[in-house]
């Protein structure tokens, strides 16, 4: 919805009224909403590389299952963020520090990922024969997962201040 700021707001005005005690994000950690090309080129390669790597690696053996993923989630957000433009391009993904600062705006607090959540993280990833390739790391009170050295996604988790700051 990045690509549609009026109904990103109006989304996030009706949440705030929901009022929800907490409110989980996870998104992808890459910023594919750059007006020129060049940027969205480099941030897809390293991005979508990172997707291939993995599934590469974690579906050995299993080709036709992966050929069938990558061209059904990939394919298409490999065109779409390379080559869509204007209301075409809805894959406009960006990092985590820019939702920071657009939530701030609505008067959320980000809320640390720990206790239970990080360590059955933890513990998912260490009995995983990738263990050695996963990135989990934390990035302020977010968790950043990814493949190698690649940030792919990252789980955040807000609640709502009792006012808006101006």
């Amino acid at each position: 919805m990045i690509g549609r700021p009026m109904l990103l707001e109006a989304m996030m005005k009706l949440i705030r009224a929901v009022r929800p005690r907490v409110m989980v994000v996870i998104e992808t950690e890459a910023n594919h909403n750059a007006p020129d090309f060049g940027h969205r080129f480099v941030e897809a390669l390293f991005t979508v590389g990172g997707y291939f790597d993995s599934l590469a690696t974690c579906m050995e053996g299993n080709e036709e299952a992966r050929a069938a993923v990558e061209s059904w989630y990939l394919n298409d957000r490999i065109r779409n963020v390379l080559v869509a433009e204007g209301e075409e391009r809805v894959i406009r993904d960006v990092k985590i520090r820019v939702w920071r600062k657009y939530f701030a705006r609505f008067g959320m607090l980000e809320i640390p990922v720990r206790g239970l959540a990080l360590q059955h993280a933890n513990l998912v990833i260490r009995r995983s024969p990738y263990a050695a390739s996963c990135l989990m790391a934390l990035d302020y009170k977010s968790l950043m997962i990814g493949w190698k050295d690649v940030p792919l996604l990252f789980v955040s988790a807000w609640k709502f201040m009792k006012a808006i700051p101006h």
